[in-house]
């Protein structure tokens, strides 16, 4: 995809969640009714029985129990009246929860409580989904409350739920616990969400693909905003039914632009990106269409959001499609993450589709659909943070390779020939006069030999190679500690190690061990074999102290024991004598054995 076609994209991306903003904005401000019932913040008991359902149609009254699905069309006026419990008092009220219906309470012939009828609801034909939390107080034991609701739809006409009475306190109570876990869980991921994005933001010296996460990441927090506005408390919260409810709406619109959008940023071939591009046009024209309708009251978000799931449960179909196919086809393994994050959605999609469709499924209305968004947004998290992780590990094994480079270039630069000719000379002609300097000398240059190509070199040697290294060292402490005791033992020479790895315990046993000895300092490394490996031991009579509690070397000890393992399965073995001591044995295994830490 050409870089003006991306960013057209990105541009009508950005537009599109600029509009959502600003349509949220006139929801939730400038178009919700005044005159909304605020919550405030016990049990509550069920008010279920002896409604009488006033005849309508020239149908006789009759007694019925809730919750009822009745005969009703569109707009029929459904009237429910029974007594008022004898435990009123100045703090009572009911609680009834209407799904886009229009409602009215009386107590006798005054009027206690409406929503959605005489209020201005300019952009909807009723309220909004909420719960009515309805004050009784006033009343008597023995009037009559009477409950008038009407809908402008066939679905929710005659749909009569429960009813319950107890205190505000406790109708709070209860939609809190009813939807606290959602409400939590939802509002965890948003803070998780802004705070990756804050660190996403200052990443400036991480060579990450922040189109990717800034995507992805937009996308997490809308749909976590998106999960906290359909969550019943956000109206407890904001005493504003409707620009809750329209603000759910508005993001339900947009989150599949930012999705695709997400997803296009793994679109390599043109053949696949082209699919994306389309599905972005689709969904924004979506966005835009639902919005405007609403605006101008052509069909309301109640109506049109059947036809949009419909068609988010197609796209999203059609996506794992694609996306298993784009997974294969660059074998991808976040590609294949992403995949299996959008099936659990497509389930999620598909289940709650379906059960909407069974009447058991009512009471528990959402619940699929929530715990899939969840999932979703869970799985996406990881695989975005793998992304970002995986970036960054990438950028720093450049760094280290660069350093490497620059390692070897520096090395190279040195003259080593003419260093090592001039200490060459020197020896030979101190060789006849004073062995001793001269062997300082010749081990002083195999020391510095190996030193440079310790430097660039991390591959296997024969343990011959790091024994000469290991014999030089040895020699130059001699040199200038004479009560210093030095024992080699090369029995065995013929396997290999890692080059630089057995010098630095050494070098560790004679500085924290044998020259710390309380009497005259002894250092003895030895090579044997074994039936399942080759091992040197290096033993020292110092304190006691271990490499792994003290040591002082070029690498650290966790860096040596991990070149042995990693590059021939090679392990460790330190016992400490307190006031005797220590013994390192390293264990390389032979073909065939493994060696058990």
């Amino acid at each position: 995809m050409n870089e003006r076609k991306l960013k057209q994209l990105n541009v009508l991306t950005l537009i599109t969640v600029a509009a959502a903003l600003v349509a949220i904005v006139l929801f939730c401000v400038v178009f919700a009714p005044k005159s909304e019932n605020r919550i405030d913040s016990d049990n509550l008991r069920p008010y279920n029985e002896g409604w009488v359902l006033k005849g309508y149609d020239d149908k006789v009254d009759e007694i019925i129990s809730l919750p009822e699905k009745v005969d009703a069309d569109k707009e029929d006026t459904i009237i429910l009246m029974n007594r008022v419990p004898d435990d009123v008092n100045s703090d009572t009220v009911l609680v009834i929860k209407t799904e886009f219906q229009n409602i009215i309470v009386t107590i006798g012939d005054k009027k206690v409580y409406s929503n959605g009828v005489l209020n201005d609801q300019k952009l909807m034909k009723n309220s909004v989904p909420c719960y009515n939390i309805i004050d009784i107080g006033e009343a008597k034991p023995g009037d009559v409350v009477t409950i008038y609701i009407a809908s402008a739809y066939d679905k929710y006409s005659g749909d009569l739920g429960s009813i319950y009475y107890g205190t505000r306190g406790g109708a709070v109570a209860d939609i809190v616990r009813n939807n606290g876990v959602g409400f939590v869980v939802a509002f965890t991921i948003l803070v998780l969400t802004i705070i990756l994005i804050v660190s996403l933001v200052f990443m400036r010296n991480v060579n990450v693909d922040k189109r990717k996460a800034g995507y992805a990441f937009g996308f997490i927090f809308t749909s976590a905003v998106w999960s906290l506005t359909g969550n019943p408390i956000m109206q407890l919260i904001t005493g504003n039914n409707f620009g809750v409810y329209m603000s759910n709406m508005v993001l339900l619109l947009i989150m599949p632009v930012l999705y695709i959008m997400y997803q296009r940023c793994f679109a390599v071939k043109r053949r696949f990106a082209k699919i994306f591009e389309i599905g972005v046009y689709i969904f924004s024209i979506n966005f835009l269409t639902g919005v405007i309708f609403q605006l101008y009251s052509v069909v309301d978000f109640a109506t049109y959001m059947i036809f949009t799931k419909i068609l988010i449960t197609i796209g999203l179909l059609l996506l794992s499609g694609i996306m298993y196919l784009a997974a294969d086809v660059f074998a991808d393994k976040t590609i294949y993450n992403n995949f299996f994050a959008n099936v659990v959605l497509t389930i999620a999609c598909l289940l709650e589709g379906t059960l909407s469709f069974f009447s058991f499924y009512k009471d528990y209305d959402g619940v699929i659909l929530q715990v899939g968004i969840f999932l979703f947004i869970i799985l996406l998290v990881v695989t975005v943070e793998k992304g970002v992780i995986k970036e960054m590990n990438h950028q720093r094994d450049n760094a280290l390779s660069n350093i490497d480079s620059e390692k070897k270039n520096t090395v190279k630069q040195i003259n080593t020939g003419i260093i090592y000719g001039a200490m060459n000379t020197v020896m030979n002609e101190l060789k006849p006069k004073d062995r001793e300097n001269s062997r300082l000398i010749y081990d002083t240059s195999i020391y510095l030999k190996n030193s440079l190509k310790a430097i660039t070199d991390r591959d296997l040697v024969p343990f011959e190679e790091e024994l000469e290294f290991i014999k030089a060292y040895l020699g130059i402490q001699f040199r200038q500690n004479k009560m210093l005791e030095v024992v080699v033992e090369d029995k065995v020479i013929d396997f290999n190690v890692p080059f630089n790895t057995i010098e630095p315990l050494v070098e560790n046993a004679v500085k924290n061990g044998a020259l710390r000895a309380e009497s005259q300092g002894r250092i003895v490394v030895r090579s044997y074999e074994r039936l399942d490996c080759f091992a040197i031991q290096i033993v020292d009579n110092g304190k006691g102290i271990g490499p792994d509690k003290r040591f002082d070397g070029k690498q650290s000890y966790k860096t040596i024991k991990r070149r042995l393992k990693n590059m021939c399965g090679g392990a460790i073995d330190i016992k400490n004598k307190p006031d005797k001591g220590t013994i390192v044995t390293v264990k390389i295994p032979k073909d065939g054995f493994v060696i058990k830490e």
